[in-house]
């Protein structure tokens, strides 16, 4: 789910009809400035802190604009969100959008970026002093101590979180975000916006439509998410999709003399890898104390995802199984972990019911994905949300969306992060959307299926 782009999660709308009152965005002149050096243009636009206080306190949201580079075919805006929760789109709009959009849609839509309030270049930012997660405090608990330890862990991250961040951490949750791009569509001065949401950006945009489905032109909502589903089945199916996964990537070493464990055996060599860091911490350049299971198990899912990050994810195991390990590439740090979490647990909000409900979700987890272990990043969020302080603003429940044309959900047959089980569950809340199976392995079609991404594109352009 996390950050698509080297990442990729996530939300609920507020049900139509039964939302509290909140301010309608009100037109303002907008300020653009050059930004970068491939002709984009940027903004911050003001919005309410709370939606349902409009005069209170003020923050600023972060836009990015490339104008449609064929002004005489313009279609109109185009909405792009990248993942997360947590997941900056202003960079990737101003700086790269050459190589992440195909032509036809920069030259027939202003694509515009905004950073979700909060994050990134979004005025104030989360900020979290502590780390979310700890080298002595298992996410993966055994004992009624080490449960303990965890939730008291989590709740010691969410008041540094809370202190540092100050009120907005209670205003993060994904509709609010929603209303913050109404906004901004308000200030575009455009009657209607296209969406491309990928990951925990198909959640972002459902909520969208959902609660302004006049103003959503065509929708792409590629590795959706299933909001519904509770935190204990998000861990379980990313686990059992993980276990699958890392037996192709197994296969593809197998079978590919390019990957640095080709003639090796896979499977075996990262069961002993992650047996042996049970026992003593890995070194890796830039952890002093070197790093244990957990930390390598979430560093290989996070390479696992994009298959054009296997050549660099069999270097990266090959090095931390080496007679001189070094598991640093293997683990590339948790920048943004602190605002994922923060989110995170506003829309995702741990459902676990006490230790012996953790211990149990772990052996069902061990018996799915024996290789894997569960270390995705569903159990990341069910085990750091528990005990955590910052009450949910947008937990989990349905997005029923109403009124919507021309909506496309996508979803990956073997798909680690989104499996395919949730596209189908959200589409079936969006009334006459379109279910887009794709049989490939990776995190989206959008980085992983040429194919399937020539289709999303001809849906947002030839959309009536």
């Amino acid at each position: 789910m996390r950050r698509v782009l080297v990442s990729a999660v996530v939300v609920v709308g507020v049900v139509a009809g039964v939302a509290p009152a909140v301010a309608q965005a009100k037109p303002v002149e907008v300020g653009w400035r050059a930004c970068g050096e491939r002709g984009a243009q940027c903004t911050d636009i003001g919005v309410p802190l709370d939606w349902s206080r409009p005069g209170g306190a003020r923050i600023t949201v972060a836009v990015a604009r490339l104008k449609a580079a064929d002004p005489a075919r313009r279609i109109g805006v185009l909405y792009f969100n990248p993942g997360g929760p947590g997941g900056p789109a202003v960079p990737l709009v101003r700086d790269l959008a050459a190589e992440l959009f195909p032509a036809e849609l920069r030259d027939r839509f202003d694509i515009v970026g905004v950073d979700p309030r909060g994050v990134g270049e979004s005025r104030p930012a989360i900020a979290c002093p502590k780390s979310p997660t700890d080298l002595r405090v298992t996410q993966y608990p055994d004992t009624q101590a080490q449960y303990r330890r965890l939730v008291a862990y989590n709740r010691e991250v969410g008041d540094a979180c809370r202190q540092a961040t100050g009120p907005l951490i209670d205003h993060v949750d994904t509709v609010s975000a929603a209303r913050d791009f109404e906004a901004v569509r308000v200030a575009l001065r455009a009657d209607k916006v296209s969406w491309l949401g990928l990951s925990y950006g198909t959640l972002l945009g459902a909520t969208y439509a959902q609660l302004f489905p006049n103003r959503v032109r065509a929708a792409v909502f590629d590795g959706a998410v299933d909001h519904t589903v509770g935190s204990e089945r998000m861990a379980l199916d990313e686990a059992r999709v993980t276990e699958d996964v890392f037996a192709r990537f197994s296969q593809w070493c197998a079978d590919t003399a390019e990957c640095a464990l080709h003639g090796r055996d896979v499977v075996a060599e990262y069961r002993a890898l992650l047996d042996r860091a049970d026992r003593e911490t890995i070194p890796a350049q830039g952890f002093p104390e070197g790093v244990n299971a957990e930390q390598i198990g979430f560093g290989m899912y996070s390479l696992l995802y994009l298959t054009s990050q296997w050549p660099l994810l069999a270097e990266a195991l090959r090095d931390a199984m080496a007679t001189s390990p070094d598991a640093s590439t293997l683990v590339s740090g948790e920048g943004g972990l602190g605002t994922y979490r923060t989110i995170g647990c506003h829309d995702f909000p741990s459902d676990v019911r006490g230790a012996a409900d953790l211990i149990a979700r772990k052996q069902t987890i061990l018996r799915v994905a024996p290789v894997t272990r569960g270390y995705v990043e569903a159990w990341d969020g069910q085990a750091g949300c528990a005990g955590w302080p910052v009450r949910p603003a947008n937990p989990w429940g349905p997005t029923p969306v109403r009124g919507v044309p021309n909506v496309l959900v996508v979803g990956g047959e073997h798909d680690p992060s989104t499996p395919h089980e949730w596209a189908v569950g959200l589409a079936r809340q969006i009334r006459g959307s379109e279910l887009l199976t794709w049989t490939g392995v990776g995190h989206t079609a959008y980085f992983n299926d040429p194919g399937t991404l020539a289709r999303e594109v001809a849906h947002l352009v030839g959309a009536r």
